[in-house]
């Protein structure tokens, strides 16, 4: 069944989505990151560095202190992004930098008790952000929806953590093994041609949505007749 059939054996939602993207995973996906992001700006807008700055300190609050290297990655941070974050969290006081003794080149990012406390606070106020986000669900519906990002995630970090072209592979493996075989004379279509193809999607210069949870400018929620209002960074 196609998504237009199965979308129209649904009948109309009294919802007040469009019509041809109500149904739509990627638009919909779009639609709750552009809103939790939106309202997760104003909740750290006290960080300098907004969301990923508030996953940055986390990391430094925690009990295993890490170096700049693996935050950045464990998060999907550039690594001039990075830097700059670090910099402007120890501006402020929030963090301190102190040599590795694994690796002496590299620098630990650990917390202040100013940065702490700022934690602290910037984590209560993104709880109000989740319970705004998931405000249409009850308690149990958003319990499961939950543990079904959770599952859908650790799927996709299985295939590929750095959503790179490994990620491309498996969908394309996933596409050809639902295909029908095509005729000899037909043209074989690689789907992954084209300058907006899936490749391109995930492997650049769109770049999927990183832990740290700030969209890429590239990556800006669909226009729609339904646009949010627009939130700083």
């Amino acid at each position: 069944m196609s998504d237009a059939t199965a979308s129209a054996s649904r009948g109309a939602e009294p919802d007040g989505l469009p019509e041809d993207l109500g149904w739509d995973l990627g638009w919909l996906l779009g639609q709750v990151q552009y809103g939790y992001l939106a309202a997760a700006a104003a909740a750290v807008s006290q960080l300098p560095g907004g969301l990923r700055a508030l996953h940055v300190l986390g990391a430094a609050v925690g009990p295993q202190a890490r170096n700049q290297i693996e935050v950045a990655r464990r998060f999907g941070i550039d690594r001039t992004v990075m830097v700059r974050i670090v910099d402007e969290l120890e501006r402020d006081g929030l963090v301190q930098r102190q040599p590795d003794p694994a690796d002496r080149r590299a620098r630990i990012i650990t917390a202040t008790a100013k940065g702490a406390r700022l934690h602290a606070t910037a984590q209560q106020s993104r709880q109000l952000v989740d319970q705004h986000v998931l405000g249409g669900l009850s308690p149990t519906e958003r319990e499961v929806f939950v543990d079904q990002l959770r599952r859908i995630t650790a799927r996709l970090l299985a295939v590929d953590p750095t959503h790179g072209a490994a990620a491309c592979d498996a969908a394309r493996r996933e596409i050809d093994a639902h295909e029908a075989p095509t005729a000899p004379s037909e043209a074989s279509v690689d789907p992954c041609d084209g300058p907006a193809d899936l490749c391109e999607a995930l492997a650049g210069p769109c770049e999927l949505p990183s832990a740290a949870g700030e969209a890429p400018s590239a990556c800006e929620a669909p226009a729609s007749t339904h646009e949010a209002p627009s939130a700083a960074s």
